[in-house]
């Protein structure tokens, strides 16, 4: 079991949440359970309280909240959850995916479109300030003495503090990148006051700046337990800030983003796929037992460097794994092959895993959830065929492909139309293909199902167990290798990190280095990992030059405005913190 997981139960409160809500100001933000710590508990144990309200922090990246409850009040918790609201706002408004529902919450996202009244734009907006706030609370709590902790524990906390300005750090880059100029607090803010809404720049200067301090305040090659952030994802949350500065400051930064990423590749560029600390094989990086892949885990491959756990028992989530799963699935034309029946129940279509499955006849669809390994199937996303063709396929129908990045997609070869005449649920089966990427089924290093493990994850359940992948070291290699052709450097080395990424999905290595052969590999490997549209937007490519279907609400596509490069702040926020909203909302 992962220790993690228990130490996230022990911390099923929303402790931060006692010192300052004054920092979230008009989010309706509620402590999940104040009876269980209050701070006159300190004293009675100051280090164990220390360690399940640091516990609290890391919980609200995992999933929504303690005990089944979410701070972000008047709207789905799991949908505010920390990787499934940047779902949101990173693929369903691309060519990578869409939602099929919730007009009401969604509004006009799948066009590229919302607006500043729309649920899903507080949602996330909320999310990331919730969790900036527990990471300044906890941060503060230890500076003001308030866990009363003794010299040794307050060493200790130290580490604990450096985590908390990572953690923070990654958010304040999600909230600059969509909102632009916004609110910027820190452990130093007042409680009670409204933060100042800075230009985006600043914050960008403020935030790198103090990941920089992080970074050099580690020891070389000092790595964090399971589950907790070290310095590995501090220099990658920074990658993500120098390779994106032009769109958040107005100059590039490419040297320093190929700085931080070939630290990285120094510490962890090492054993499994060519010696590139790749996993050998790309399905297991998102099998049920990925965890052996995170740093910390029982595998000397780290490929996994921001891993949030989750567990079907322990820690479970309608985020992360759970999410990527379900959304696209479910159950549909498709039964165990029954040998006593002489219609179509009785004729085998598709063998998976040794079970053979009927597909039925008057269905145009087939998919089943047992082919994950998982009971839950929402019908609720479906990827775009402009998406779907950036893959090398066998077949004009685009059923069979050597990439193994798409092995566990439903394709053709099950009846899915690769278009999208709409993006409606009730045409689920028939408007796109299903680009699942994670699996509830343990692989073995060779990629393959290891049966061995099966009993500790059984396909009944309706949670997953698989770690989400926040950020992989492929994401660091191609980000390196962008640095490069954006920024000059060593070609050849370039090439070689973008081969690593391509050999080890099946497909042959490229032979020339090219900005258009980076940003595609780009999208092949980090699909529906939350990239995708803040890389269009480096690209150039949000607005014009690239359309995708039903982009600005266009069957084929058309341009999208320049102002929405940047969401709206929700019109909540603005009512009673001053804040200028950004133009064209």
């Amino acid at each position: 079991m992962k220790t993690i997981n228990k130490i996230f139960t022990s911390a099923a409160v929303g402790v931060a949440m006692l010192f300052s809500t004054g920092c979230v100001g008009d989010l309706d933000v509620m402590p999940v359970d104040p009876s269980v710590v209050t701070p006159s508990n300190f004293k009675d144990d100051p280090e164990g309280y220390m360690n399940r309200v640091l516990a609290d922090v890391y919980l609200n990246f995992a999933t929504y909240g303690a005990n089944g409850d979410s701070p972000v009040k008047e709207f789905d918790g799991g949908m505010a959850a920390f990787s499934r609201a940047l779902f949101i706002a990173e693929e369903i408004p691309t060519d990578e995916a869409s939602w099929l529902y919730d007009r009401n919450d969604y509004g006009d996202l799948n066009f590229g479109r919302t607006t500043s009244a729309v649920n899903w734009v507080y949602g996330i907006y909320s999310r990331l300030m919730i969790n900036i706030t527990l990471c300044n609370d906890f941060i503060r709590t230890v500076n003001e003495g308030l866990f009363g902790l003794n010299d040794a524990q307050t060493v200790k906390a130290q580490d604990y503090i450096r985590q908390c300005r990572i953690l923070r750090g990654a958010c304040y880059f999600y909230l600059i990148n969509f909102f632009g100029d916004t609110f910027y607090a820190d452990e130093t803010t007042a409680i009670g006051s409204i933060p100042p809404q800075m230009k985006r720049a600043e914050i960008f200067n403020l935030v790198t700046a103090d990941l920089e301090d992080v970074v050099a305040s580690f020891e070389p090659n000092q790595k964090p337990a399971y589950g907790f952030v070290g310095l590995d994802v501090a220099e990658a949350v920074l990658v993500k800030f120098y390779l994106n500065a032009k769109v958040l400051t107005g100059q590039e930064r490419y040297a320093d983003c190929l700085r931080h990423a070939e630290n990285i590749i120094a510490r962890l560029g090492k054993g499994g796929f060519n010696n590139s600390g790749l996993a050998k094989t790309y399905t297991g990086v998102f099998a049920a037992n990925n965890s052996q892949y995170a740093i910390g885990g029982s595998n000397e491959v780290n490929e996994i460097i921001w891993d949030i756990p989750a567990d079907r028992i322990e820690l479970q989530t309608y985020s992360g794994a759970t999410f990527m799963m379900a959304a696209f699935l479910g159950t549909d034309g498709v039964q165990v092959t029954d040998p006593t029946k002489t219609d179509w129940q009785g004729i085998p279509s598709y063998t998976f895993n040794g079970v053979d499955y009927s597909f039925d006849p008057e269905k145009n669809a087939h998919v089943s959830s047992n082919w994950f390994n998982i009971s839950a199937g929402w019908k609720c996303s479906v990827a775009r065929q402009s998406f779907v063709k950036k893959f090398q396929w066998v077949d004009g129908a685009m059923s069979e492909s050597p990439d193994e990045r798409v092995s566990l997609w439903l394709t053709s070869k099950f009846g899915f139309a690769s278009e999208n005449p709409s993006l409606e649920g009730a045409n689920w089966g028939n408007n796109g293909y299903l680009p699942v990427k994670y699996t509830n089924f343990p692989y073995d290093e060779d990629g393959n199902i290891d049966n061995s493990l099966l009993a500790q994850y059984p396909g009944t359940d309706a949670f997953g167990s698989a770690d989400f992948a926040m950020i992989r070291l492929s994401e660091i290699y191609l980000s390196a290798a962008e640095a490069i052709v954006e920024g000059g450097g060593d070609q050849a080395k370039a090439l070689k990190y973008v081969n690593f990424i391509r050999e080890r999905a099946g497909v042959a290595p490229a032979t020339a280095l090219s900005q258009g052969l980076v940003r595609d590999e780009r999208c092949r490997e980090l699909y529906c990992e939350n990239t995708r549209r803040t890389d269009l937007i480096r690209y150039g490519l949000w607005e014009s030059g690239y359309n995708w279907e039903w982009k600005n609400g266009m069957l084929n596509g058309s341009d999208l405005p320049a102002y929405t490069k940047l969401y709206p702040i929700p019109s909540r926020v603005l009512g009673t913190s001053g804040y200028k909203q950004n133009p064209g909302y």
